[in-house]
C-alpha cells in the first residue's frame, strides 16, 4: 500500500511538470527526468503529429540501431493506428540522452527493442500523437505501468492540444497570411531585441528594405490574383537569399524588409545585391504571360550610419530606398547623410 501511496505521488508530481511545461521539449525533458522513478526503461518517446516531430529521451548509452528500432516502432504502430504514413524520413527526430542507469547497467551496442508500450495521445476521436515506453530488456513493463503511463498520457494529450491552439494562434498573430512571411507586428518585436543586442552589445545590425518595382502596373494589366502570386514568389525568393538568423518580413503592400543581425554594410550589400539579380533573372508566370520583375533596396546600419534608434535605422533604410527608386530602380542604394 505504501509503494502505491508513493507511486501516485510520483504520478502526480510528473503530471504536475507537465502542466506547467511551455514548449513540447519541455515537456519531454522534464518528463523524461520524472518517469525513471516510476518505469524502468530504456528510451521514452513522444511522436507529435501537428509538427511531424519525435523526441526521445534516452539512456545515454543506448546505440543507435536501438534509436532507430523505437523511432521505427513509434511511427509503424502511429501508422496502424490510421495516421501518418510510417516513413520515418518525414519525421524530425530530436534526441536527448541522459544517466538513467548505473554504470555496470550500462546498454549493450547490440540491444535491440524487448518490450514496449505505446499509446495514443487522443483529444476527443482526434488522434494528435503517441508516447511509448521502451526497454531492451524482455516483459520489463506490467499492467500497472500501463494504467499510470495510461493516466501520464491522457495528461500530456490534453496538453499538446492546448500546445496545438496556441501554435495556430501564435501562426495567426505573427505571419503574414499571403506571403507566410513574418508580418509587420512581428517585425517590429524582433527589431526591438536586435536593436537592443546591437545598440548596447556593439554588434553590427542591418536592415533592408525592398520593393517590388511598377508593382501597381502587374495588378492593373493581370488582375490582383496573379499580382498575389508575384508576392509569394517573390516572399520565397527572399527566404532563400538571407541567412537563418536573418528576419525577412513583408512591411505592407509590395514592401519587404529584412532584419540582418551582425551584418556590416559590405556583407549586407552582398545580400541585397544577390537578391537583386535573382529577381532580375527570375521569370514570372502571370496568366498566359511570363515576364521579368525588378526590385529596388534601400540598406541602412549600426554603427555605420549613426543611428541613435531602431525608429532611425528603419527611416535610414527607407531614405535609401527611396534614393534607389529615384535613381532609376532595379538597384541597391545605401543610406547617406545629406551634409549642411
Amino acid at each position: 500500500m505504501r509503494l502505491i501511496f508513493k507511486n501516485l505521488n510520483i504520478l502526480r508530481s510528473i503530471i504536475n511538470t507537465i502542466n506547467t511545461s511551455f514548449e513540447i521539449k519541455e515537456i519531454v525533458e522534464s518528463a523524461g527526468n520524472n518517469l525513471p522513478n516510476l518505469f524502468e526503461f530504456s528510451s521514452f518517446g513522444v511522436l507529435w503529429k501537428a509538427e511531424s516531430s519525435l523526441y526521445l529521451f534516452q539512456e545515454e548509452s543506448c546505440p543507435p540501431s536501438f534509436t532507430q528500432e523505437v523511432a521505427g516502432n513509434m511511427a509503424r504502430v502511429f501508422s496502424v493506428l490510421g495516421e501518418e504514413p510510417d516513413d520515418l524520413s518525414r519525421i524530425t527526430l530530436q534526441v536527448e540522452k541522459r544517466k538513467l542507469r548505473p554504470s555496470h547497467m550500462v546498454m549493450d551496442p547490440k540491444a535491440t527493442l524487448k518490450s514496449y508500450l505505446v499509446l495514443p495521445l487522443a483529444v476527443g476521436e482526434e488522434i494528435i500523437g503517441s508516447i511509448s515506453l521502451n526497454s531492451d530488456q524482455p516483459n520489463a513493463f506490467d499492467a500497472q505501468d500501463l494504467q499510470f503511463f495510461s493516466v501520464i498520457g491522457y495528461q500530456m494529450a490534453a496538453t499538446l492540444k492546448h500546445f496545438q491552439r496556441f501554435s495556430t494562434v501564435k501562426t495567426m498573430a505573427i505571419y503574414d497570411p499571403l506571403t507566410t512571411l513574418y508580418n509587420r507586428r512581428y517585425f517590429e518585436e524582433r527589431m526591438i531585441v536586435e536593436a537592443q543586442k546591437s545598440f548596447y552589445g556593439g554588434s553590427f545590425l542591418s536592415l533592408v528594405m525592398v520593393d517590388i518595382d511598377h508593382f501597381k502596373k502587374v495588378n492593373d494589366t493581370f488582375g490582383h490574383t496573379e499580382g498575389d502570386k508575384v508576392l509569394q514568389e517573390i516572399a520565397s525568393l527572399l527566404k532563400a537569399s538571407v541567412r537563418k538568423k536573418d528576419t525577412v518580413a513583408r512591411y505592407g503592400g509590395e514592401e519587404f524588409i529584412l532584419i540582418l543581425p551582425e551584418a556590416g554594410l559590405e556583407e549586407a550589400g552582398m545580400i541585397a545585391e544577390r537578391i537583386r539579380r535573382l529577381v532580375e533573372n527570375t521569370l514570372f508566370e502571370l496568366g498566359q504571360a511570363r515576364i521579368h520583375l525588378t526590385v529596388s533596396l534601400g540598406i541602412s546600419n549600426f554603427p555605420g550610419h549613426h543611428a541613435r534608434s531602431k525608429e532611425d535605422l528603419v527611416k535610414m533604410a527607407d531614405q535609401a530606398l527611396y534614393d534607389a527608386k529615384r535613381g532609376g530602380r532595379n538597384r541597391v542604394c545605401v543610406f547617406h547623410s545629406i551634409q549642411g
